[in-house]
Parts: C-alpha cells; sequence; structure tokens
C-alpha cells in the first residue's frame, strides 16, 4: 500500500505493532514494572527460553527492519551498517548468557554491559543513517530528530528516576523505537512516491 494512503502499512507491521511490543509486554508482565526488569525476570522461574526468544526476535527484527530502511533511503555508509549489526549482536548473545548475579557475577556483569550498549549502539546507527539523509533533506527529517531525541531524554528520565533500568523502562524504549522505525519508514515511502510522482 502507498505511503500516502490514510491507512498506511509497514513492511514489518506484524513485528512492529504486534509481536516485538507483545512479547515485551508479556515478558514485563510477569513481574513489577517498576521494581525489575526483563534480565531478572527472563532468568528467573524458568524463563531463559522465553527470554532468548525475545531477545533473539528482537534482534533479528531491528537489524532487518533497519537494513529495508537503509535500502529505501539509499544508505551506503559502513558505519551505520557496523554499528546496526554490532547492536544486534549484543543483544541476541546477552540474552544467552544468564544473569545470576549472585551464582556467576562475572556472567552476570558481560549480560549487563551487552544488554545495556544494544540499544546505545542501535541509536547510533540511527544517529549516522539520519545524518546522512538530512543531508539530502533536512527539513523532511527535522520531525524524525524531534522524536528520536524525544525518546532518548524520555529514557535517561525514566533512567535516573528510577536509579537502574526497569522492565517500564524496557518497554518504552522497545516500543517507542518500533513506532520510530515506523515512522521513518513511512516518511521514507511518501518522499519515494513524490520522487516517482505518484
Amino acid at each position: 500500500m502507498e505511503a500516502g494512503n490514510r491507512h498506511f502499512r509497514g513492511k514489518y507491521d506484524l513485528f512492529t505493532i504486534y509481536l516485538v511490543p507483545g512479547l515485551t509486554i508479556f515478558l514485563a508482565s510477569l513481574g513489577n514494572w517498576f521494581d525489575t526488569n526483563l534480565s531478572v525476570l527472563g532468568n528467573t522461574g524458568g524463563r531463559r527460553g522465553l527470554l532468548m526468544l525475545w531477545g533473539w526476535i528482537t534482534g533479528i527484527y531491528y537489524y532487518r527492519y533497519m537494513l529495508y530502511l537503509f535500502q529505501l533511503g539509499r544508505y551506503r555508509g559502513s558505519a551505520g551498517r557496523w554499528l546496526l549489526a554490532a547492536a544486534g549482536i549484543f543483544i541476541m548473545t546477552a540474552v544467552v548468557i544468564p544473569y545470576l548475579p549472585e551464582q556467576e557475577p562475572g556472567e552476570a556483569a558481560l549480560h549487563v554491559i551487552l544488554a545495556f550498549f544494544s540499544p546505545i549502539l542501535l541509536a547510533a546507527a540511527l544517529v549516522a543513517f539520519l545524518r546522512d539523509l538530512s543531508v539530502k533533506n533536512r527539513r523532511l527529517f527535522r520531525e524524525a530528530w524531534g522524536a528520536m531525541w524525544g525518546i532518548a531524554a524520555l529514557s535517561l528520565v525514566l533512567l535516573f528516576a528510577a536509579g537502574f533500568i526497569t522492565s517500564f523502562l524496557e518497554l518504552f524504549l522497545v516500543i517507542g523505537t518500533c513506532g520510530f522505525l515506523r515512522h521513518v519508514e513511512r516518511i521514507l515511502l511518501r518522499q519515494r512516491s513524490r520522487i516517482s510522482g505518484h
């Protein structure tokens, strides 16, 4: 369906709207959203398989969706691609490593490092991509920049307010990023439609 139509349908809407947010909400709902996080929930009560499923689906989804957006935006930069690949590898490796601080503190620390830096690397890939797009049309992507910095700012507020990464912060970041990527897709498809004259 064309981007200009009233009911926009993104290429990965099944994952963007249902699967990734749904799995994240389900996992987060196994505990209190404000006093625990997905790492703790996924490593207790025999839920490691669920955490790994969530991490791999989420990591592959972000990687595939971003590559699709790179294609739409004719992005040729290697920096964004390397950062994106690293972000995917980090999250998919993190969920395989047990988070059991009392029994296995070394592995737990590695889990935290990989899980913490995965969204930072993804954000860096988005910055590289948006910078490239903005060179071509700064005004068109001004709103996308605002949305991205808004998600980042609110994430920091939630982090500092709680003092640690909560399930609520993870929910906000995952669902916000899903919505953001869909928004960028819509902008790119609208731009392509204008260029082609449709």
